[in-house]
């Protein structure tokens, strides 16, 4: 069984651990869309708040906060060596999306442009 993300490289950037290595630091996130907010109706109600209802989702909708906005769920950081960067033979840049497929064997990161 195989598993597979589409992935946004969100974040590039240098680190260096605490014996002094470099590292280009790489993460990954997946774009999802924020559900917008739940008016729910109690009751039988009456023939005003039926009317109501649907005017109040739809201003709802239409603000920034509420409305249809999508965020980024981080799925993986990967840390290479300035070696392994340089080896890659294409790089990513930010904002490339990046296919991560998990097995029961491996885990592989094809960074290829599509």
């Amino acid at each position: 069984m195989r598993i597979k993300i589409k992935a946004i490289l969100t974040s590039k950037s240098f680190t260096t651990d605490i014996m002094g290595e470099k590292y280009i630091r790489l993460e990954l996130a997946e774009e999802r869309e924020i559900p917008g907010p739940v008016v729910v109706q109690s009751g039988k109600g009456n023939g005003l708040a039926r009317e109501i209802v649907p005017v109040i989702s739809q201003v709802l909708r239409s603000m920034p906060m509420f409305g249809g906005r999508r965020a980024m769920i981080p799925r993986l950081t990967l840390l290479l060596t300035e070696d392994e960067w340089e080896k890659l033979p294409e790089k990513p840049d930010i904002g490339d999306e990046i296919t991560i497929i998990v097995s029961s064997e491996s885990i592989s990161i094809d960074f290829n442009k599509t």
